[in-house]
């Protein structure tokens, strides 16, 4: 057997998947079950709600899946929970490729670590750059439509009306802060930063963290209710 050839009969190296639920909560569940692919989900002590199909989904790629409900609720404990499972695969599998899947950058030192290590690892803010991930035809956004130029015709045109997304459609925390925006249109936050602070402050009570805030805004954000610019300037189309 030549060595191209013994090259050619290994295996391909095993993609470890890790998800920051309480950082990221839009989960592509097209990669769980995927060949080579092992996902580790780790939910925060306060995280109650996960959505239907996701969890058909892990119930059906038991083997492939690990589910991790933190009971802590201690700052950055799913952080330093993420990463102890990180290290066990990579002590487990050295020559396979780690993906972390969060917005938090104090993950990079960890990545930058792994490589120095020779170690295949990276961060990723969402699932479409996975390198195994589907890349469905995107729908434009509310705001996309809005901007997108009028065609040229002999008779002016009326202005098309751009697709709402249903309140109904918005999980409970974006649903709120949609409508305190709607009803508060001289106080709403120009600035990301600020509009993060409102958010933690409609919520109070409920102690969320800046990165669950994050996440409600993205959410509005992908509805095409609000803009941001690469400046963190906050426009509105509600």
């Amino acid at each position: 057997m030549t060595a191209s050839n013994a090259t050619a009969d290994l295996p391909p190296p095993t993609h470890h998947v890790f998800v920051d639920f309480e950082n990221v909560h839009k989960v592509d569940p097209t990669i769980i079950g995927q060949k080579s692919v092992s996902f580790t989900l780790l939910v925060g002590a306060r995280q109650t709600k996960i959505d239907a199909v996701l969890v058909e989904k892990l119930m059906q790629h038991a083997s492939s899946v690990h589910l991790v409900r933190l009971s802590s609720t201690g700052r950055n404990a799913l952080d330093f929970t993420l990463a102890y499972y990180v290290g066990r695969a990579v002590a487990a599998d050295p020559t396979g490729t780690f993906h972390i899947i969060a917005k938090d950058t104090d993950y990079d030192a960890l990545i930058e670590h792994l490589k120095s290590r020779h170690i295949h690892a990276s961060r990723h803010g969402d699932f479409s750059s996975l390198p195994f991930a589907s890349k469905p035809t995107a729908l434009p956004s509310a705001a996309a439509i809005q901007r997108a130029p009028a065609p040229a015709k002999a008779s002016t045109p009326k202005p098309a009306k751009a697709p709402k997304v249903a309140v109904a459609a918005l999980d409970e925390h974006a649903s709120h802060v949609l409508e305190h925006l709607r009803s508060h249109a001289k106080s709403r936050p120009s600035r990301e930063k600020t509009l993060v602070r409102h958010v933690l402050s409609l919520f109070a009570k409920e102690n969320l963290t800046e990165a669950d805030a994050q996440s409600v805004i993205t959410t509005l954000k992908t509805a095409g209710f609000i803009a941001i610019d690469e400046k963190g300037r906050v426009t509105y189309q509600l």
